[in-house]
């Protein structure tokens, strides 16, 4: 029986066949087995005509508009028929549904995706580690790198293979903080299995050198009254979306190596394969990603998944 009624998460994967993208739904697969989530598999392939304009004027004169048209449906076909392969296997892990889209690209990929994202309200767009298709064979700083900066949905980049239901949460103590903090408590108050951190690194004067503990535990230990404000609005995140904060542990440290270094260490040491950052700094102004923080956990780690919130 289907818990809670509420709406399910809807994550959008964007699949070429390549073995990135296999990692990226194997990532889906292990990670949320028997978890009531919705996938939507996104292709994007290149109509036909694209091919024939760059062919010799006499060879365009040759094919005529309903030849085109014949290839393009064969071709949208043909993937619909993959997808569906695809969808299958996805489905008989996770307890939700799986959708397919397939799309002919004429322009720019990364807003027919984020077009098509935030006109579905998907909840994620999920992304291996090179790009989307052989039309977009990008490393980060080509389409991922777009998405990541631009996309007003969540970016999941999905690297390495082996995989667990360990979540780390990079917790910035202002609204970017709580804003995190409300999307990780809904996708994952669906998930039972999950095991959930929440980790800061502290300013260098406050009254707490380290802490190890439950939210309630913090509150009662602190005297550091924007912590208390802080958390108080966590915690009340996180009962609105029905996790209960027994589920969340808090990692708070102050440490020599800066909050990317405190976060790459942790999640090493404690073998997370999870980690979710916030795109947006503490002053709310958006960050160009080269040097910050999130860059810097997005540049090291090539084992994990990294889920980037807007």
């Amino acid at each position: 029986m289907k818990i809670d009624s509420k709406i399910n998460p809807h994550f959008l994967l964007c699949y070429d066949n390549s073995a990135s993208s296999a990692k990226a739904l194997f990532y889906l697969k292990s990670v949320f087995e028997n978890t009531y989530v919705d996938v939507t598999l996104l292709k994007i392939i290149e109509h036909p005509e694209i091919h024939v304009l760059q062919e010799s004027k006499l060879i365009k004169k040759l094919i005529h508009e309903e030849e085109i048209e014949k290839r393009a449906k064969e071709d949208y076909l043909r993937t619909e028929a993959e997808l569906k392969e695809v969808a299958e296997s996805l489905k008989a892990k996770i307890k939700g549904n799986c959708y397919i889209k397939v799309i002919f690209k004429y322009s720019n990929v990364v807003q027919d995706i984020l077009r098509i994202a935030c006109d579905n309200l998907y909840d994620a767009i999920i992304v291996g580690k090179r790009g989307l298709s052989k039309i977009s064979t990008y490393i980060l700083g080509g389409v991922t790198h777009k998405l990541i900066n631009i996309s007003c949905v969540p970016v999941w980049l999905i690297r390495g293979e082996k995989w667990n239901k360990k979540f780390l949460v990079a917790l910035d103590l202002g609204e970017t903080g709580l804003k995190v903090a409300d999307y990780v408590s809904f996708i994952l108050s669906f998930h039972k299995d999950a095991t959930i951190t929440f980790f800061h690194n502290f300013y260098p004067f406050s009254d707490i050198k380290e802490f190890e503990g439950s939210i309630e535990e913090l509150l009662k230990i602190t005297k550091n009254p924007e912590y208390k404000e802080y958390f108080l609005k966590l915690k009340n995140v996180l009962e609105e979306n029905k996790i209960f904060c027994e589920r969340i542990q808090l990692v708070l440290k102050r440490g020599i190596f800066g909050p990317a270094g405190e976060i790459i260490r942790f999640a090493k040491k404690n073998d997370y394969s999870t980690v979710i950052i916030g795109r947006r700094g503490r002053s709310g102004l958006k960050e160009l990603l080269l040097g910050s923080v999130s860059q810097k956990i997005i540049s090291y780690f090539e084992d994990r998944a990294i889920w980037v919130i807007s």
